[in-house]
């Protein structure tokens, strides 16, 4: 394409709007939280920061009134009465023009137009729909939106990027100023700042999951000891390793950013990897209890159990370079409830988008953008955005850049990102190899009421010198958690999952988590990753040799602890808000007691939720109920703020939360998904432990 068709796909941009019924006749057609509404004439800027003008008007779009907002603005347009829009996407973007298509625009009869310049190249389709008070609609990028009607920008709401608008969380923490922030610098050492610690909300609501003491973002006081906790590697590892001819090939089966995730529907544990190599074909495995894996014959071109061909970096319909699957169980459009990234070559193309329903068909690819080339996408359901976690090189080496979206198939997304974070000073060197660190990848998923993620720290050695003397590179995983989904709290710099270093072991190095990062597994958590031996079983050895699929294990909710000695102690809240009615805990205390009690602003206890009235629980459960003589549940306080707090001796305290009813169901989500949850959020509670053969304590 020359270069004014290169341009003329970042001018045609999506935009969002978000607006407030309108009530009269008289009032606006769309009030807006961004943006300014002009008339479409020849001359208008078509962007706020862009000196684009328009060079003709086709008759269909005279009159009309457009918005004028930045180039990497991203909106929702709800209407306010009906209306009728128009939209206009470049002729070459078929993937656009299906999408308009699927949402409900016709393409209208008249010829391709010139919205701007004279070259073939730039030409765009009209498109149009009716939309009725109240519909929403969601564009993408690369389509420019027209209505008649009078545009009245709303003042009080803004736009994320332009930072004019506020949102609020769910956890009561207000996003302002510019979203995602750009205020990061890929040059420092430091730790990411957390304004939702300095600042946290005076009265947090506490509806959505199990609450986790990872931080002080729910506590006021305690003289409990926090203890973080990491994962245990499985004995019978590996538990999926290479046995095909395809994957014997360099006898590898790899994760990278592929998916491990349950499936409700057909009640599977459910596996994509590269099979054979890095670049290698993209292979399906399933298993009925998560240990024991099927390769089923997916009767496709590629053969046996492989979804996409071997193509490697190269251009063409199959698999490319580090695949990250998604297995979005929460969608209800069928045909997009799988979701794939990939790269066929990292030095002339983008990252392709691709969706399919089953893995067997795939919709036509929409590249992300440039990059390097090991990037991921992961979806932030309390947001409702998809998140593209996006490797770039900085001055500290490898890092990473976010960009977000709430429709996955985002043309472009990279174009509009910004630096997120890095191995930071914190992150120490290998002992041995003493490199600096470097953050190799991020990936996260929701974990009951906040963002868990995987930092992929990579130590050293450099790739030449593993090339010499054909060993896998070391890199390790880490946690960190986040509140508001994109400043991350690491306060546990031990690797969470560490490479062996030994030569002979199936995790000698190169370790990787996967796209979902943890199931839900009765009472713990099961980590699937991925490491590299270095070796083959016939005896070849190199830096990308021998992968295969582990397991490490947790204690659901056990990242971290408050412990308490024989000595009692105590943890008091800062303001809750909950609308649940039963308080329930994870607890470890067989050999000693725990104790709650409610109190109101002042902090004076509130009766009968003393701690005399409670119940005192000598038990380890994952999950348990906390009751008061005299009181048959929490409903007098709903809505009200409130603090708890716990009393405990001899045991540890992982999470709390209030359930809607007596099941303990904690409505918050369950990672990658596990047996007897039907949905990707709790809202079974203990009937999830009977499925899996486990009972409460």
């Amino acid at each position: 394409m020359n270069t004014a068709g290169f341009i003329f796909l970042f001018l045609l941009l999506g935009v969002r709007w978000t607006s407030i019924a309108a009530e009269a006749s008289s009032a606006p057609l769309f009030e807006s939280t961004g943006g300014l509404f002009e008339p479409f004439t020849v001359g208008a800027k078509l962007f706020l920061d862009r000196d684009y003008t328009a060079l003709t008007v086709p008759p269909v779009l005279e009159g009309t009134r457009f918005m004028c907002a930045p180039i990497a603005d991203s909106r929702t347009l709800v209407c306010s009465r009906p209306a009728t829009l128009y939209a206009v996407t470049p002729l070459e973007k078929n993937s656009l023009s299906s999408e308009l298509l699927r949402k409900g625009f016709e393409r209208l009869p008249s010829q391709p137009v010139l919205l701007f310049g004279t070259n073939p190249d730039d030409r765009g389709c009209i498109y149009r729909k009716t939309l009725q008070a109240g519909e929403t609609l969601q564009v993408r990028k690369w389509v420019l939106l027209f209505a008649h009607g009078d545009f009245v920008p709303d003042p009080a709401a803004g736009s994320r990027r332009t930072g004019t608008r506020e949102e609020k969380l769910y956890n009561g923490i207000v996003l302002s100023g510019a979203w995602p922030p750009r205020s990061g610098d890929p040059a420092a050492d430091g730790p990411m700042a957390l304004p939702y610690l300095d600042h946290p909300p005076a009265v947090i609501p506490i509806d959505i999951g199990r609450q986790l003491f990872v931080d002080d973002f729910l506590i006021e006081n305690t003289d409990l000891s926090r203890t973080f906790h990491t994962a245990e590697k499985y004995e019978g590892n590996p538990v999926f390793k290479p046995e095909t001819p395809v994957e014997l090939a360099q006898a590898v089966c790899y994760l990278g950013h592929g998916g491990v995730f349950y499936d409700s529907e057909d009640k599977l544990f459910k596996m994509w990897y590269s099979a054979g190599d890095l670049d290698g074909a993209l292979a399906y495995a399933t298993s009925r209890e998560g240990f024991v894996w099927d390769r089923p014959d997916m009767g496709l071109p590629a053969g046996g159990n492989l979804l996409l061909s071997r193509g490697g970096r190269t251009r063409g319909s199959h698999a490319g370079g580090d695949n990250c699957v998604w297995l979005d169980t929460g969608t209800t459009n069928r045909s997009e409830r799988i979701k794939f990234m990939t790269e066929r070559d990292n030095k002339t193309d983008p990252h392709w988008l691709m969706v399919s329903p089953d893995g067997r068909s795939w919709s036509e690819p929409v590249g992300a953008g440039r990059a390097g080339d090991y990037c991921s996408f992961f979806f932030n359901p309390f947001r409702n955005m998809w998140v593209y976690s996006i490797k770039r090189d900085g001055p500290r080496g490898r890092c990473r850049y976010y960009a977000e979206s709430p429709d996955f198939l985002a043309q472009g997304i990279f174009d509009s990102s910004v630096y997120w974070c890095n191995a930071d000073r914190l992150d120490e060197p290998d002992p041995h190899e003493q490199c600096p660190p470097q953050l190799y990848s991020l990936t996260a998923v929701a974990y009951e009421s906040l963002m868990l993620g995987v930092f992929y720290v990579h130590l050293g050695p450099p790739n030449d010198i593993c090339s010499q003397e054909k060993r896998p590179k070391i890199t390790e995983l880490k946690l960190g958690f986040s509140r508001d989904g994109f400043h991350w709290e690491r306060p546990d710099r031990r690797a969470f999952i560490p490479a062996s270093r030994k030569e002979g072991t199936w995790d000698r190095g190169y370790v990787h988590s996967n796209s979902g990062v943890c199931l839900v597994d009765g009472d713990r958590l099961i980590f699937p990753y991925c490491a590299f031996s270095g070796t083959t079983p016939d005896g070849r050895r190199g830096v990308y040799c021998g992968a295969s699929v582990g397991y490490a294990m947790l204690r659901r909710d056990g990242f971290a602890s408050m412990d308490a000695g024989v000595t009692p102690g105590g943890l008091t809240t800062r303001p809750l808000a909950f609308s649940g009615k039963c308080l329930f805990v994870n607890v470890n205390a067989p050999n000693g007691f725990l104790r709650a009690e409610i109190l109101d602003e002042s902090g004076t206890p509130i009766a009968p939720f003393t701690i005399d009235n409670c119940n005192p629980l000598t038990a380890d459960s994952t999950i348990t109920q906390v009751t008061w003589t005299g009181a048959p549940d929490l409903s007098a306080l709903a809505g009200r703020p409130v603090r708890l707090r716990f009393e405990l001796t001899d045991g540890s305290l992982y999470s709390f939360w209030i359930s809607r009813d007596e099941t303990g169901r904690s409505d918050g989500y369950v990672a990658a998904g596990g047996p007897g949850y039907p949905e990707i959020k709790d809202t079974v509670g203990k009937a999830a432990l009977t499925a899996t053969g486990k009972t409460d304590q």
